[in-house]
């Protein structure tokens, strides 16, 4: 300890001696922060000091640090928060004053009378001093270092500082304090500071050593001039950022990376405002607010240039992060007429949450984009903006209308709501309500019809979705381009139609898979402002369009609780009132069977006539029109209308509530209904469930109705794996007939096939006459055993089959009559 000391009282006297009395610039104060953290380094500084016996006579090898030997201190008034450029600046407001008792007895180098030329002030090295202002005024000379900030120059008599000088200093972000604790007096909110001034006789006489004292103002209004002010308008900048789009993710190395392109342009039509003209500033750096995916690289105009990210905070809001591109040193002339590009890598990490954006858009959710902030070298000019796409808003199909001009939704007739979600087990379903307000009373600027409207979809998903509308007869008058998914085009999904009047209308979009929400859907980015925002849409009159931005809280009807989605579908519309029991119908459908695959699913539907002897009732009169209705999910019906998988095609009609509706007459031959979904479903994912009180689990209603009544009754299916589709071009190459669910053994087969069958009876019933004795004696041979089934493999019946043989006969069975390969009615 001894030792130490001596070191530290060596230091002092080196101190001392090494002092240069030329000018009072050369002093380096020493705060006691920094004395508490190495006391080994002393010697190496000038430390203020009261030993009278080093300052005596003046000699100029030393300064008077005793606070109670000057007149001069700081009084701590208030601090204010403004918002330039994005940016929160903190400003503390402090009055400098000679009114402090100075006890000239301790006053050994008079001081008490000494003018203050340099103000050091203690403040934290984590902050960024942006403006001084003293007296009202920017003071130009003030250096931030190591060792706090210096007001340089501010030469002050005591009789100039009688009346309190009015001090702010302002500092980047939301500050609570200006310095850190001081050693002297470990108070948050006070500094310390030391005053170097000048007597007549020595330049660096004094440098009193002392702390703030805090006395707020309530209601404090600060002086004119004395707070920071940056011009923050884009108009007032030759600057600004564009957002051009999102590379597809790519892999390297076992890692996937996204790319986030942007533009740097010059705006062209600059204009100086009443603050700062900044038309001509040179650009020091950008700053941009990010979320925290992990940047890995920035580029402008293809070369790497250096970046930091850190957290910021602003004032009554949570803290996010800020990505700094910093020493560009660029003016408007380097940007030449097209801009320079940048681009931010970033690495997708496995637990990245989806749909998540580089751009942090909370400041502004409606508008969302990338806030940024471009900052001047000399920190006055702060232009702020959202960097949004610079291309313009997609055409709509050919054919369809195509208006040039954007106006904002709540000026427009047209409307488009999110309006409900339903769930079934294995598929999701948008529903949107357009709505038109163009009535005879119509009060907004523009009253127009809809003559289409797009929802742009994410490509990945735009070839499974299926669409519904109220009215059946916009059946196929939809659109789907189908976008990129390589390059990140969005899909868009166009209904060419819309209300008109003072109407409204209801569109549903269907995903294949259950509980799904709309960021699986829909695109990001797919039009400019979108933001945030998981959708976005475009409404159109002929004249006028709207964008529309909307997510999973914008939801019309709310979701029940404990539920993603609403339950079930709209409610049913029977046909029958009073129905009868669809087993007395002499036309009905009795069967079905379905083939659930990995991908899609095949339904067929037998509509079979009674037999001649039963006992029935026709449901009208010979020559007559039936209604056939199977009462469909409203999922199944919008994939049906989108894909047009079905068969027959003519005389059925389709419809969200009711289902399919199939009209034959009263004298049709046994048919059947068939088409194929997309997703491995079941029967009770296409047929309506808890239609009645009776239906039965896994079933399908079905309606039959003429003019004898209506008939009403429930089908279950038969999963048959022979059962596959062909498509109508396919067929065409096969040689299959395109009105059925192909069975794979056409006609000519079927033909060949009974003449085998009778072949081989005749043989059998030979040899069973021939070898009636050795029957007899116990030995049936081959003749016990059943014959081989008649179908092949692929086809959709089994009806060619022969269940046993006997010595005496050969039962053969054959089909009845039929059409597109549908069973017979009994067997």
């Amino acid at each position: 300890m001894r030792i130490r000391a001596l070191l530290v009282l060596c230091g002092l006297c080196l101190a001392a001696a090494g002092v240069s009395a030329q000018s009072g610039l050369e002093f380096v104060p020493r705060f006691t922060r920094l004395l508490k953290q190495d006391l080994s380094s002393v010697a190496s500084y000038l430390l203020p000091t009261e030993q009278p016996t080093l300052c005596a006579n003046n000699n100029g090898n030393c300064c008077q640090a005793d606070s109670y030997a000057s007149p001069y201190g700081l009084t701590y008034v208030n601090s204010t928060q403004q918002l330039f450029g994005g940016r929160t600046y903190t400003t503390f407001f402090y009055q400098f004053h000679s009114n402090h008792f100075c006890n000239t007895n301790l006053d050994d180098a008079q001081c008490c009378t000494a003018s203050a030329d340099n103000i050091w002030v203690d403040v934290d090295p984590t902050l960024k001093v942006k403006y001084v202002s003293f007296n009202g005024q920017r003071l130009a000379n003030t250096e931030q270092g190591e060792y706090g900030l210096k007001l340089g120059s501010v030469n002050l008599r005591v009789d100039d500082a009688k009346n309190s000088i009015p001090v702010a200093v302002t500092v980047e972000g939301a500050a609570d304090s200006l310095c850190p604790p001081p050693g002297l007096a470990p108070v948050p909110g006070l500094c310390e500071l030391v005053v170097q001034g000048a007597t007549s006789s020595n330049p660096n006489a004094c440098c009193p050593a002392t702390i703030t004292v805090s006395n707020l103002q309530s209601n404090f209004v600060p002086p004119a001039g004395s707070a920071f002010q940056c011009s923050a308008s884009l108009d007032n900048s030759p600057f600004k950022l564009e957002f051009e789009g999102v590379s597809a993710p790519q892999t390297v190395a076992g890692q996937q990376y996204v790319s986030y392109n942007f533009r740097l342009v010059a705006t062209g039509s600059c204009r100086a405002d009443g603050v700062h003209d900044c038309c001509h500033a040179q650009l020091s750096y950008l700053d941009m607010k990010v979320t925290d995916l992990g940047i890995t690289a920035v580029q402008l105009d293809g070369k790497s240039v250096g970046f930091s990210t850190s957290s910021w905070n602003e004032p009554n809001s949570a803290s996010y992060r800020s990505l700094v591109v910093d020493n560009l040193n660029l003016v408007a002339d380097d940007l030449g007429a097209v801009g320079l590009p940048l681009t931010v890598t970033v690495r997708l990490s496995a637990d990245n949450a989806a749909g998540k954006d580089l751009c942090d858009a909370s400041s502004d959710p409606t508008q969302g984009g990338c806030a940024y902030y471009l900052h001047s070298e000399d920190g006055f000019c702060c232009p702020s903006g959202l960097a949004l796409p610079s291309t313009v808003v997609p055409p709509g199909p050919p054919g369809t209308c195509n208006p040039a001009t954007n106006v904002p939704a709540s000026d427009a007739s047209m409307s488009l709501a999110y309006y409900e979600k339903t769930c079934g087990s294995s598929s999701t379903t948008f529903n949107f309500l357009l709505a038109n307000h163009n009535d005879a009373n119509c009060k907004y600027g523009y009253c127009a019809d809809v003559c289409s409207w797009s929802l742009y979809l994410d490509p990945s998903v735009a070839s499974q979705v299926a669409v519904g509308h109220e009215l059946a007869v916009n059946n196929g008058k939809q659109v789907i381009t189908p976008g990129n998914v390589a390059t990140g085009t969005p899909a868009a999904l166009t209904f060419t139609y819309g209300p008109a009047g003072a109407s409204t209308t209801n569109f549903y979009v269907t995903l294949p898979a259950s509980a799904k929400s709309l960021s699986g859907l829909c695109a990001r980015n797919a039009l400019p402002g979108q933001g945030n925002k998981a959708c976005a849409a475009l409404v159109r009159s002929k004249n006028v369009y709207t964008m529309v931005f909307f997510d999973e809280t914008d939801v019309f009807i709310k979701p029940a609780d404990g539920s993603s989605c609403t339950a079930g579908s709209p409610p049913p519309a029977p046909a029958c009132s009073n129905a009868k029991p669809l087993a007395d119908s002499c036309l009905a459908v009795r069967s079905a069977r379905y083939n659930t695959m990995s991908t899609s699913a095949v339904f067929d539907f037998a509509l079979v006539p009674a037999d001649a002897s039963a006992t029935c009732v026709p449901p009208s009169p010979p020559g007559r029109n039936v209604n056939v209705q199977i009462q469909l999910s409203a999922a199944a019906v919008d994939q049906i209308s989108t894909r047009g998988q079905v068969r027959p095609k003519t005389n059925l009609a389709l419809d969200r509530t009711s289902g399919a509706t199939w009209t034959v007459t009263s004298t049709t031959p046994a048919t059947s209904l068939a088409f194929e979904m997309q997703g491995p479903l079941s029967l009770s994912d296409v047929c309506r469930q808890g239609v009645s009180p009776d239906q039965p689990a896994n079933s399908c209603v079905v309606e039959v109705t003429g003019d004898n009544g209506c008939f009403r009754g429930y089908v279950a299916a038969s999963a048959d794996g022979r059962l596959v589709w062909v498509s109508e071009q396919e067929s065409r190459s096969r040689g299959v007939d395109a009105a059925v669910v192909v069975p794979a053994v056409v006609v000519p087969a079927v033909v060949l096939l009974l003449a085998l069958l009778v072949l081989a009876a005749w043989y059998r019933r030979r040899r069973s006459q021939k070898y009636a004795t050795s029957v007899s004696s116990g030995s049936a041979g081959d003749l016990s055993r059943p014959l081989a089934a008649g179908s092949t493999a692929g086809s959709l019946r089994d009806d060619l089959s022969v269940p046993s043989a006997s010595p005496s006969d050969v039962h053969i069975r054959v089909p009845g009559a039929s059409q597109g390969g549908a069973a017979p009615g009994g067997r």
